[in-house]
């Protein structure tokens, strides 16, 4: 049988035509401390990642996502690093990271630059997105979070004389003191003195003692996991009955319990997510069945926070012609509205998420969810 040479120059070109439509791959950054200080924040954030990503790894036109993770190792210098090269080297199409909002912060002028949209996890500094065109989060502000633990400490606790420590090596606990003092003050509270520690600080009884000597009825302290659990531990052997109020990086990390022990029973948190709390959409019931059958254990509000990053970069890729057009993500990124996410509705305005805020409170060693804050 003779095949016409019209037929196979016609075979010919509708082959060549179909490469254009062959799935290629998107690649998607990831910067997390997966070692060093808080490596446990990176290791409980990686894990709703992976998760998410099983679930949801190819794009609507068949393209397939793959995700390139690299370990700042809990530094700035290492975070500003490894944007170059997710950008450089990696060509990726967006970045999620870095976590921590000074880790975060000491690599968005590096993507800002580039036009690589950034998607901060759980980064709540206000500093994170002001000003900048390609950088957002699925998380609230500290200008929130302060708010909701001032409102907490005089509406709920009825305490209005409090103590503040803050860590002075991170924006993070330097932007909520701010904001609480501030609206603690508003609402009729008194601030009787500011305290300052450095992250990686382990001999708190100086400070403590001072603090015992002027009576407080309320500690509140918007610090990290390793400093909260020897503060708490160290304040009962001093005999401290203050009432503590901390916020999301207090608990992060199980370092703050294995720390603590029963000196952390009955502190008070505001948090980012708590799988206790009612589930306000379908994904968030389907998470958190598979998040728990695999790790045996609740859903951390950075897992899941880091899967709606996840989560809202791949829902604006699936909105562009072409996924790998970063100026188009990013454009969509910020157009983010009444998303269904796996940690609740999401919407994003000029790169920040409006949403609510969780409070806790430590009854058997671990958060039992108290109520629901909204904006």
């Amino acid at each position: 049988m003779k095949i016409s040479k019209k037929i196979l120059s016609l075979a010919a070109a509708t082959l060549l035509g179909s490469t254009s439509l062959i799935a290629k791959e998107v690649k998607i950054g990831v910067i997390m401390p997966m070692s060093g200080p808080v490596g446990g924040y990176g290791q409980s954030a990686n894990k709703g990642l992976e998760i998410m990503y099983t679930m949801n790894s190819t794009l609507d036109n068949g393209d397939t996502v793959k995700l390139v993770l690299m370990d700042n190792k809990s530094d700035k210098i290492e975070s500003a690093n490894a944007a170059s090269k997710l950008v450089s080297s990696e060509k990726v199409t967006a970045i999620i990271g870095a976590l921590t909002s000074t880790n975060t912060m000491a690599m968005t002028k590096i993507a800002e630059d580039a036009k690589i949209p950034v998607v901060a996890p759980v980064a709540t500094n206000i500093l994170v997105t002001k000003r900048k065109d390609f950088v957002s989060r699925v998380c609230f502000s500290d200008a929130f979070q302060g708010a909701v633990a001032a409102n907490f400490a005089v509406n709920e606790l009825k305490e209005k004389k409090a103590i503040l420590i803050r860590d002075v090596k991170l924006d993070y606990s330097i932007g909520i003191a701010k904001i609480f003092k501030k609206e603690y003050r508003k609402l009729g509270g008194k601030v009787i003195k500011t305290l300052d520690i450095n992250q990686g600080d382990s001999d708190f009884k100086a400070l403590l003692s001072s603090i015992k000597s002027l009576n407080p009825s309320l500690i509140f302290m918007p610090i990290y996991s390793s400093e909260a659990g020897l503060i708490a531990k160290q304040a009962k052997q001093l005999g401290i009955t203050a009432k503590f109020l901390g916020t999301d990086g207090m608990t992060a990390d199980k370092v703050f319990y294995q720390t603590g022990g029963d000196a952390v029973e009955g502190f008070y948190g505001t948090n980012l997510f708590s799988s206790d709390a009612p589930k306000a959409t379908k994904l968030s019931k389907i998470f958190d069945t598979r998040y728990t059958e695999i790790h045996k254990e609740k859903v951390h509000p950075f897992g899941v926070l880091t899967a709606d990053a996840y989560n809202v970069i791949v829902a604006a890729m699936n909105r562009c012609k072409d996924p790998s057009n970063s100026v188009c993500v990013n454009k969509n990124i910020r157009a983010t509205k009444n998303f269904k996410g796996a940690s609740g509705i999401i919407t994003l305005e000029n790169g920040d998420a409006i949403r609510s805020a969780v409070i806790n409170k430590i009854q058997n060693g671990a958060e039992k969810y108290l109520t629901t804050v909204n904006p």
